[in-house]
């Protein structure tokens, strides 16, 4: 089982360590809100690059946030636990072949989900933390995306460039990188008062 960060300095120290920055603006502070950023894009198969970006609300919510080519954030999807929850409704029918209805004076239970709010600003920042660390550090296998910085991106740029350049080429520049024989990369590790956490 991996180490899971477990406080709020543990998690400071691990955003310091890898990079990522606190983005927020005076006027999200002034709600409550907390933006970071990662410092690389996810890359999809398509070749489409995605800023990460996650923002934790006074509110109880922690956020993924999409953002358009201009780095605005536009859209957010939740990143709460959910839980199942029951609620009652009034069970009608239908009078004869008319559409009026009455109701049975019976009730009907139906099931929701509803997302379980973070209240304490520590816990949001720990939560946050190990999402991060889970999803975009630790092992992706089978995964459809990349995880890629900028520096990444103009080397794939620069080799593709050259490698057009050099008709005579029967291999891809950047096949050494992923070629079946190459040596498995180490796992990277990094240890915090005493907790180890695995990143790769």
């Amino acid at each position: 089982m991996e180490n899971k960060v477990k406080s709020i300095h543990e998690a400071r120290a691990i955003f310091d360590l890898l990079g990522i920055k606190d983005v927020t603006k005076d006027w999200q502070s002034k709600q409550g809100t907390q933006v970071f950023e990662l410092p690389f894009k996810t890359m999809y198969a398509g070749g489409q690059q995605e800023i990460n970006r996650f923002s934790i609300y006074k509110s109880g919510y922690v956020r993924k946030m999409l953002v358009n080519k201009k780095g605005a954030s536009w859209c957010c999807y939740q990143l709460n636990r959910v839980r199942k929850k029951e609620y009652f409704v009034k069970d009608y029918e239908f009078i004869g072949d008319t559409y009026e209805t009455k109701w049975t004076g019976k009730y009907r239970k139906q099931h929701s989900n509803e997302r379980i709010m973070i209240p304490n600003h520590e816990d949001r920042y720990i939560y946050l933390c190990n999402y991060i660390l889970k999803n975009y550090y630790r092992k992706q296998t089978g995964a459809s995306f990349y995880r890629v910085n900028d520096y990444q991106i103009k080397l794939m740029d620069m080799y593709r460039s050259e490698y057009w350049k050099n008709e005579k080429s029967n291999q891809l520049p950047f096949g050494d990188m992923v070629h079946p024989d190459s040596t498995p990369q180490d796992d990277v590790q990094v240890i915090i008062n005493g907790h180890r956490y695995n990143l790769s």
